[in-house]
């Protein structure tokens, strides 16, 4: 008789366990789903920030341009210059 008694106790013990499992993986679940969520959020923010960035970078570099052309030429002849002494080495 204690042998069927330890089955049962045995099979409880297993139905526990697998009742836990099962509810940690609902857990595991909805965290997964959380952080992937703040992380969208965030790639998204930082999509918009570098949007921002670059249109502002654009600006300044434009209005540079415009406002001292003599060196913007001066500067993409030296550019020029350096990438094809580089390109003739390499």
């Amino acid at each position: 008789m204690k042998t069927a008694n330890a089955g049962l106790k045995h099979n409880s013990r297993g139905d526990d366990l697998s009742d836990r499992v099962e509810a940690l993986r609902a857990d595991m679940s909805k965290l997964m789903e959380s952080v992937s969520g703040d992380v969208s959020e965030g790639l998204d923010e930082a999509g918009r920030q570098i949007s921002r960035k670059t249109r502002d970078a654009h600006s300044a570099a434009t209005t540079t341009v415009i406002n001292h052309p003599l060196a913007a030429v001066g500067i993409a002849v030296g550019v020029g210059l350096l990438l094809g002494l580089f390109a003739r080495k390499g």
